[in-house]
């Protein structure tokens, strides 16, 4: 079976053609990889960009009408009871060396095929390194530099490899021409705490504002009633259930709220002011109606809802120390209040709700964001960065 499947038919183009073409490489673990590159792919014309990806990011592109190209996964990432296990992660990775090199070769071919003059990566290594062999400009988008905190907890052996592969991956980002951060400029940036302070990173690294696909004036909010109204966000993994279920019973005992929750699980015993609506592409217009959002503390639904100027509930999944991150930075910022697992109850949850709802402050503080994000024009700006990178070497 051939590592690589091609699901477009490449023409074979000159090496760095007159015309700027950029080349996106992205994973596909986590939503926001895609969502991000789906909202720069806005700013250009079909013939200039290539998207190379798999699994779900992969068919997404393809469903969003873009031009794309299956690649092989780098890494395999294994979690129990949905939490990233970083020991098994590793023995499940154990071969990566043997194949790294033959990923690099055949992103390599990819690249010189579509005439591609500048690389983008988002969440992937290989393509990296690919340009850096082919001297091409290279644009890493990550909302996350630093990596040693993902295993800063875990056994002796793993922290061991854990400062091994914090070393690669800062090697890696010295690798690109410069690192956009998908968030707001300092001192208003959600994934701060996340970032590297090594001065090689840091020299690369620009701040462009959120990446979302849309604008909010964009986005007509949904029609609701003159109650207050609470979206929440879930998804279908199986460990938030114990999330699902509190908001159930927090709604029976506020039936002067409406709650729509999108999500996979089910219930028999719904309360009156409850909607479970299944899982939507067009959640902004809910969002936007919405007085308050409880959710997760994904970097891409941070961005989301502060470009919306939505004041939330953030509960992060468990031991994900990225979303805990993300989740402190929005409660200190002010625009979120923060209730982690081991402090869930119906009581707790309730009095968040009603506390959320009756200080206006949070929803003035996240409108801020909004107007902040409207001037920054984040995909516009990132777009004019790539551009300028795809044609340095037309100059010639």
């Amino acid at each position: 079976m051939p590592l690589l499947s091609r699901k477009i038919k490449l023409k074979n183009s000159k090496f760095l053609g007159l015309k700027k073409k950029i080349y996106f490489s992205i994973s596909s673990e986590g939503f926001g990889h895609s969502s991000r590159i789906l909202a720069m792919a806005r700013e250009f014309n079909y013939d200039e960009l290539l998207i190379g990806s798999y699994n779900y990011a992969f068919e997404r592109i393809k469903k969003a009408g873009y031009p794309c190209i299956e690649l092989q996964q780098e890494l395999k990432l294994v979690g129990e009871k949905g939490v990233f296990d970083v020991g098994k992660t590793i023995f499940k990775n154990h071969s990566w060396a043997l194949t790294f090199n033959q990923l690099v070769k055949q992103e390599m071919e990819i690249i010189k095929e579509s005439g591609a003059s500048c690389v983008v990566a988002d969440g992937r290594l290989v393509p990296v390194m690919a340009a850096d062999k082919l001297s091409l400009p290279c644009i890493v988008i990550t909302n996350q530099s630093a990596f040693y905190p993902f295993f800063a907890k875990d056994s002796a052996l793993v922290r061991v490899f854990g400062k091994s592969f914090d070393w690669i991956m800062k090697t890696w980002l010295s690798s690109a021409e410069e690192i956009i951060i998908p968030d707001f400029p300092p001192p208003y940036t959600i994934c701060l705490p996340n970032l590297s302070h090594n001065f090689k990173v840091m020299k690369r690294t620009r701040f462009v504002g959120p990446l979302v696909s849309w604008d909010r004036d964009e986005i007509t909010p949904v029609e609701r009633t003159e109650k207050p109204y609470i979206v929440v966000t879930l998804g279908g993994h199986s460990y938030r259930k114990p999330l699902f279920d509190t908001i159930i019973e927090v709604a029976r005992q506020l039936p002067d709220i409406d709650f729509d929750i999108f999500t996979f699980f089910e219930t028999n015993n719904i309360p009156k002011n409850v909607k479970l609506m299944g899982m939507t592409p067009n959640l902004a217009q809910y969002m936007k109606a919405a007085d308050l959002v409880i959710t997760q503390a994904g970097h891409s639904t941070a961005m989301e809802l502060l470009t919306l100027g939505k004041p939330s509930i953030i509960v992060p999944d468990l031991r994900q120390i990225e979303q805990e991150n993300n989740a402190s930075r929005m409660s200190e910022l002010e625009v979120a209040k923060i209730i982690r697992y081991d402090e869930l109850s119906i009581k707790t949850l309730s009095d968040a709700v009603k506390f959320m709802l009756n200080n206006s402050s949070f929803a003035q503080n996240a409108e801020k964001f909004a107007i902040m994000a409207s001037k920054i024009k984040g995909r516009k700006k990132a777009a004019e960065v790539l551009c300028d990178y795809a044609s340095r070497l037309h100059h010639y």
